[in-house]
């Protein structure tokens, strides 16, 4: 564990997290899912819709109280959570879309493999049996992203 008198500001690093995740979706909308899990079994849920413009890249629309309490619990993960995810849904046509995945370490997305959120959407929590792929959905693997310091992450 880190000197937590030497990071930075965890909302703040969730704030740059959420900004490099969108910059890496892209153009379009996208609906992304923050999940995380304490040592205790108590568990935590926050979601944002965005939807990035085309025309120009630094331009999102998100609703205000989802992205803050996206990047609320994304900012958590670094001290209360474990076992914490990130879930991004693109929607590519009215009937399709691409599904990917990032596990959290230490506050940053790290990318998941293609399996893996396949693996994650396709099992039953509750029984560990298979369910079937949903319609229309790409199971991708996460994009690698620049840390908070601005190095690629791997």
């Amino acid at each position: 564990m880190h000197d937590p008198t030497t990071l930075p500001d965890p909302f703040d690093t969730a704030a740059q997290a959420l900004g490099a995740l969108l910059d890496a979706l892209g153009p379009g909308s996208h609906h992304l899912v923050c999940s995380a899990h304490t040592a205790l079994g108590s568990y935590a849920s926050a979601s944002v819709t965005v939807e990035c413009s085309p025309d120009d890249q630094d331009q999102a629309n998100a609703d205000y109280e989802g992205w803050l309490m996206f990047c609320h619990l994304l900012a958590q993960t670094s001290t209360a959570f474990r076992d914490a995810t990130i879930f991004t849904r693109t929607h590519t046509t009215d009937s399709t879309s691409v599904l990917r995945g990032w596990s959290v370490t230490e506050g940053w997305p790290q990318p998941m493999a293609a399996a893996d959120v396949f693996a994650a959407y396709c099992t039953d929590l509750a029984t560990g049996d298979p369910i079937p792929p949903e319609p229309g959905t790409d199971y991708q693997a996460g994009t690698p992203l620049p840390t908070a310091s601005g190095n690629s992450a791997n």
